[in-house]
């Protein structure tokens, strides 16, 4: 891959840098590529400038700054942003506390206006600061129910002594409940000074003219320095640590970290190479050691580095009674990288996956603008381009000389958080020291080498296009769906109609199962070298799984375009589907079923689901189930795949810098063996004629109520007016946001949203809150849709959900994924490609009557289906 063109994304004449009179540094990025605009506030100030008095301030001042000024009462920030069609939102760090806001081009004068206001003018208020940090204590409960979580910042705190990264990062209730207006304004008037501030524009906008509102909206504020308060540096002596938790969990989670530099460090980039060459992607070395070995079902290496200092970590999740032997093999991955340096084909491997990945951060405007924010954060706007070449000039010599420099076996600290089912793992670090060093993991052997057989392109048949989309027929009739447009990245995608509707309860789950082992190994290539060639061409094979379809996706750069695509169609058109690779992805898919156990989201919502669609095709859980998964074996899968999901109706889809005509006749050589059949029909669901409920209880610190009413499916009219009401009660400044969590404090995650399918539509409602609060937050969510039963929604309500919807429709066609996904609905789910240009004209056409109907129609309450996980009640 040729790095020169994308070493430096935004050439030095092309951003605009202004800094004013007052300190304030402006970064503007004129981009006429998509009708959209992105501002970026970055405040340098985070976790590290509090003092152990007030853990947790810098976060509960970015709620804060959502909650009104002199001129904007609480929630009219984020209505007034949604009326101009964006959405906004922010988040603290250790050295950062950042604001963004995405817009149609058109509204960016009022998003700058409405971010100026809430950064210089926020009131704090009083009674708004007890409520919200109600709201916080929440969102600190919802944290300590996600293992992951815990187990990443209890590492954290393992790891260092005095420096202030050891501290629980949003802060403890009893800590927040101590918290009051005078330290929040203390906090706010040291911090965000202009001379502290970074303010970052990318999108379709005039320099010159965002100059001059720039200085009208920051140039009046004083100008002043922040006075800092440091927090102790780590000065002892790193050594060997060890701690064990134990909760209830359904896997266990470890963590081996060390201490690394800063971001500023010459070491830093080829540590985040080492990461890498450890763990980015399939053909990882972690990945084919750990995951590929069945010791886990997940693994993760990452160099994290905030301004002060750096942690370099692996993350370990799956089955307990195989997590000593998953370290262990993380471990001799770790001292084999210290010894010797990757092979040049690894090291080119990972400097392409880089490369790519950092292609795809600037497809968008939000993308540019953080970008900039971020490296002029460091110092200097332009030090992204001098990272990126230091990445790509990387030899194999640095990245073993970094890793033997910081990942020394004596300096490591080591988390063990397990189910309280399990065993404990070692009594104290000398205990587990002496089990890692027990490991006798057989070495990897190096990757084969291979090359990708291009098939020569077959003439295809044009139809009519719609919408910008050119309809192509391959030689076996399969529809071949391009979109031409700018962009170094293209994307790819093979859809199979089915998905999960076609299996019983009996093999729930095989489909999923099938496909994922598709990218296993075919006659050609083994299940490392498919890795192997996606990663060298920058992407990784995708594959995706629903109830009405299966899919294979790759997003490369361009000028992979040809060999990205046969490899597609070879591990779509012949996968081995082997005993052993079957057996790989059944543990897999068992451990994913216990980890999704503790997911305090989507383990409520699966309950609520599969009780609204019982008896139906789509009750049949997508992941399946522990005791049908375990039943598959090697000659079940093949005989599925092959005798099912093989038949059926395929369609192409291709977003890219490709000419139509070109990309189809490769598209149908590549497939030129794979035979168009028919779509598989799914009967229309029927609703519960009474209300339904299924609850676990758990040993959880908050209780998750997933709440959903039939709703609008994929092609009912009444669709738009349902995304309407999804829209006007949920996100910042909605309904259930206001009323929920700002007026009443009952949870930190509240939303609503219409899922339609073709064959049903649910309208699902979600809430987490303390276990004491269910029954309050049960009715407060009736509430709300009585409320929306009982009379219309107000015509400002109305019109800031249609230019919101419209605005973020907008928004999203910068993304080229987004667009395919969107393209290959509404061909093959939808109405045609018509939909495509139909949709602002639609959701203009909603009417506050009809949502009324809906919601009067939808919203019994006698109907309704729950999914709960019943919390205990831990204190954070």
């Amino acid at each position: 891959m040729s790095v020169s063109k994308h070493a430096d994304p935004f050439p030095a004449d092309r951003v605009v840098r202004i800094v004013l009179r007052n300190g304030l540094k402006a970064l503007l990025l004129p981009d006429s590529t998509a009708p959209v605009a992105a501002v970026v506030t970055r405040v340098n100030a985070g976790y590290f400038d509090e003092t152990d008095d007030i853990v947790g301030i810098a976060h509960v001042l970015e709620h804060m700054f959502f909650k009104g000024t002199q001129r904007r009462g609480v929630g009219d920030i984020a209505k007034e942003t949604k009326a101009s069609g964006g959405y906004l939102n922010a988040h603290t760090i250790y050295d950062n506390t950042t604001y963004y806001t995405v817009l149609p081009a058109s509204g960016l004068r009022a998003g700058l206006e409405i971010q100026a206001d809430a950064y210089a003018n926020s009131v704090i208020d009083a009674d708004e600061l007890a409520r919200e940090l109600e709201v916080i204590i929440q969102e600190a409960k919802r944290k300590l129910d996600n293992p992951s979580a815990v187990a990443t910042e209890t590492t954290y705190e393992l790891l260092h002594d005095t420096h202030r990264m050891r501290r629980w990062r949003i802060g403890r209730e009893a800590g927040l409940r101590q918290l009051g207006r005078d330290q929040l304004l203390r906090f706010y008037r040291n911090f965000y000074r202009p001379s502290n501030t970074i303010l970052a524009v990318a999108g379709d906008f005039d320099a010159a003219e965002i100059s001059q509102e720039i200085e009208r909206l920051y140039g009046q504020l004083e100008a002043a320095d922040p006075v800092r308060t440091p927090g102790p540096p780590e000065t002892s002596t790193a050594g060997f640590r060890y701690r064990e938790l134990s909760g209830d969990i359904a896997q266990s989670q470890v963590v081996i970290g060390w201490r690394t530099p800063d971001a500023h460090d010459d070491d830093t980039p080829a540590l985040d190479v080492a990461a890498s060459i450890l763990a980015s992607g399939r053909a990882s070395r972690l990945y084919r050691a750990v995951r590929e070995r069945k010791l886990a079902s997940s693994i993760s290496a990452y160099n994290y580095t905030p301004t002060e200092l750096g942690v370099f970590a692996l993350h370990i999740e799956g089955d307990a009674a195989t997590a000593v032997e998953a370290a262990q093999a993380a471990w001799s991955e770790i001292l084999r990288l210290r010894k010797e340096a990757p092979s040049d084909p690894e090291l080119q491997r990972v400097k392409n996956v880089f490369a790519s990945r950092w292609m795809r951060r600037l497809e968008t405007m939000e993308g540019k603008a953080n970008y900039l924010a971020e490296w002029e954060g460091l110092g200097d706007w332009q030090l992204g381009s001098r990272y990126f070449q230091r990445v790509m000039d990387m030899s194999a010599q640095d990245v073993s000389a970094a890793s033997s420099k910081y990942l020394q076996p004596e300096s490591a600290a080591v988390l063990v958080y397990r189910p309280v089912t399990a065993p404990s793992v070692a009594t104290d670090g000398a205990a587990m020291r002496h089990l890692l060093q027990l490991s006798s993991v057989t070495e990897l052997k190096p990757l084969a080498a291979a090359n990708i057989s291009v098939a020569s392109a077959k003439k295809v048949k044009a139809e009519d296009g719609e919408s910008g989309v050119r309809v192509f027929r391959s030689s076996s009739g399969i529809p071949v769906l391009v979109k031409k447009r700018p962009s170094p990245i293209v994307h790819m995608e093979i859809q199979a109609a089915g998905g999960s509707s076609r299996e019983t309860m009996e093999i729930a789950g095989i489909s999923n199962l099938a496909a994922r082992t598709s990218v296993k190994g075919t006659p050609r290539f083994s299940s490392e070298q498919i890795a192997s060639l996606a990663e060298e061409m920058g992407g990784s094979i995708g594959v995706s799984v629903g109830r009405d379809s299966v899919s294979w996706s790759l997003s490369v750069p361009v000028k992979f375009f040809e060999r990205a695509f046969n490899l597609v169609a070879d591990v779509v058109l012949g996968p081995t589907l082997s005993d052993t690779s079957v057996d790989i992805e059944r543990h897999a898919a068992l451990s994913n079923l216990a980890l999704l156990r503790d997911d305090m989201y989507s383990y409520p919502v699966r309950l609520a689901t599969l009780a609204a669609f019982a008896g139906h095709p789509y009750g049949i859980p997508v992941s399946g189930t522990e005791e049908t998964v375990r039943a598959f074996d090697g000659a079940a899968v093949r005989m599925w795949y092959n005798g099912t999901m093989m038949q059926t109706e395929w369609t192409v889809g291709i977003v890219g810098d490709v000419d139509p005509e070109v990309a189809a006749a490769i598209v149908s050589g590549a497939l030129a063996d794979l035979q168009q059949g028919g779509k598989p029909e799914t009967r229309m669901v029927s609703w519960p004629l009474l209300s339904a409920s299924t609850i676990e209880t758990r040993d959880k610190a908050q209780t998750a109520l997933a709440l959903a009413f039939n709703g609008a499916h994929r092609n009912d009219p009444d669709r738009y007016a349902a995304a309407m009401i999804a829209t006007v009660a949920s996100g910042l400044g909605g309904r259930f946001f206001e009323e929920l969590r700002d007026k009443r404090s009952l949870a930190y995650t509240v939303h609503a949203f219409n899922s339609a399918h073709p064959a049903a539509g649910m309208f699902l409602s979600y809430i987490a809150t303390s276990p004491e609060k269910e029954d309050a937050a049960r009715e407060g969510l009736l509430e709300q849709f009585a409320e929306l039963t009982n009379s219309r929604v107000s015509d400002d309500e109305l019109e800031r959900a249609k230019r919101y919807a419209i605005g973020t429709h907008a928004i999203a066609q910068e993304s080229g994924g987004h667009v395919l996904n969107e393209i290959l609905s509404a061909y093959t789910f939808g109405l045609g490609l018509t939909e495509l240009e139909e949709y602002e004209s639609s959701i203009q056409k909603v009417t506050a009557e009809q949502m009324r109907e809906f919601a009067r129609k939808h919203f019994d309450p006698t109907r309704r289906v729950e999914g709960v996980i019943r919390g205990a009640g831990r204190v954070v």
